[in-house]
């Protein structure tokens, strides 16, 4: 089966967890003899409209996935405002730039044009995309091959922004939803949101959990902190929907009660410049450590580093830093209504507004060693299950393709 999927992140462009699930997702499919085209909209610098990449496996064999890059400034994260803000930054790198459309919704629309070019030429069978940014680029590929189109939705734009949602962005996203032959989510948290925000039927989706990679190289993990200084974690976009804010509050009331601790941030985003003067404002200056955004082996060390993980996310469809977390060996608190908190057991769960008993938590796990090897040995043991694991998502995910292909008539 050969799968033209369209997408926005893919490492190392990345802004957030997707870039994470989508390189599961390919690595997954390929063990279960999917071959994939991945397609992506990002900066290239130097590297041509199409330029095709080749991976290769740690095997040595030439894998079956193929990268075409589409250069453009595009990111679902924002809206219009850092659309622009991205697209000045662009131009002022390039001395001549691709023709980048003058606004977000005129980008998504060139896309989706040379997403039908691409269509054309390269041979699949079902097309997957990510996102409401890649529906229309999928609706154009599927006009072309008239393959089956599968709309994969990681968030919605009420989970990214909340009340202030973009109109041309949520008119995009349902218009895709509704046209998609059958649409995937990571939780039945995200399929009760479909069906609620766009009346999408619930027999069209599919819920799938996200899975990582449960093979993590050893990495050396130096500290800068003292042993007796345990440390509590964010690590994920410094935005409204990831709740910052409310990490703050915790941290406030977690170091009246365990001076010594500190306190790490690791991510970047729009919030970052007033969470970093909040900190101040709170007395928390020397006991706040803002790492930036990290990658790779450094957010293994981050994980490793930490005493707990915190995520009081205002809204979290799945939360893969959950397993990540866990598979580190650090306990997690997770957000009551997150799609994680549907599959894992062995985590704490408070709503992301109730600072109080997320403190309480945190101190729990900080003052408490034999809570805090529990936590850690029973995490650990639950993420390494198989259904935690790349192989199982992926293999629902290829039956969901099957599926679409005998509905269309298409032959499996």
């Amino acid at each position: 089966m050969r799968v033209l999927m369209f997408g926005w992140e893919f490492p190392p462009y990345q802004a957030g967890g997707l870039a994470t699930a989508t390189l599961g997702l390919v690595k997954g499919l390929r063990r279960n003899g999917v071959e994939v085209t991945l397609v992506v909209p990002f900066p290239t610098d130097g590297l041509s409209a199409e330029h095709g990449v080749r991976l290769v496996s740690a095997a040595g064999r030439e894998s079956s996935t193929t990268r075409v890059l589409i250069p453009t400034p595009l990111s679902a994260y924002g809206g219009q405002a850092q659309y622009v803000e991205a697209l000045a930054h662009t131009r002022r790198r390039r001395s001549a730039g691709a023709p980048y459309g003058p606004d977000l919704f005129a980008e998504v629309e060139r896309y989706g044009i040379v997403a039908a070019r691409i269509a054309e030429r390269e041979p699949h069978d079902i097309i997957d995309c990510h996102d409401w940014i890649t529906f229309e680029a999928g609706l154009r590929a599927r006009a072309v091959s008239g393959r089956p189109m599968i709309a994969h939705l990681h968030a919605t734009e009420r989970d990214r922004s909340g009340d202030w949602q973009t109109p041309g962005i949520r008119e995009r996203e349902g218009r895709g939803l509704h046209l998609a032959d059958r649409i995937i989510c990571n939780s039945w948290t995200m399929q009760r949101r479909i069906v609620a925000e766009y009346g999408v039927d619930p027999g069209r989706i599919d819920v799938i959990p996200w899975g990582i990679d449960q093979l993590r190289p050893s990495v050396p993990t130096p500290t800068p902190f003292d042993p007796g200084e345990p440390v509590v974690l964010f690590l994920g976009r410094v935005t409204h929907q990831k709740g910052p804010d409310y990490f703050l509050r915790v941290a406030r009331r977690v170091a009246d009660v365990v001076p010594e601790a500190r306190f790490l941030v690791a991510g970047t985003g729009g919030m970052l410049p007033s969470i970093i003067e909040r900190s101040v404002e709170l007395g928390l200056a020397e006991r706040m450590h803002f790492t930036g955004g990290l990658e790779g082996p450094d957010v293994d060390r981050a994980f490793r580093m930490a005493t707990v993980c915190v995520m009081p996310s205002v809204s979290e469809p799945f939360g893969l830093v959950a397993l990540e977390s866990l598979l580190s060996g650090t306990p997690c608190i997770v957000p009551r209504d997150s799609g994680v908190a549907e599959v894992l057991r062995n985590a704490f769960r408070a709503d992301f507004w109730d600072v109080d008993r997320i403190a309480d938590q945190v101190i729990g796990v900080l003052r408490h060693e034999a809570l805090r090897q529990e936590l850690r040995t029973r995490g650990l043991a639950e993420v390494q299950q198989p259904r935690f694991g790349l192989d199982e998502p992926s293999r629902r995910t290829a039956e969901v393709y099957r599926a679409a292909l005998a509905g269309a008539g298409e032959p499996c």
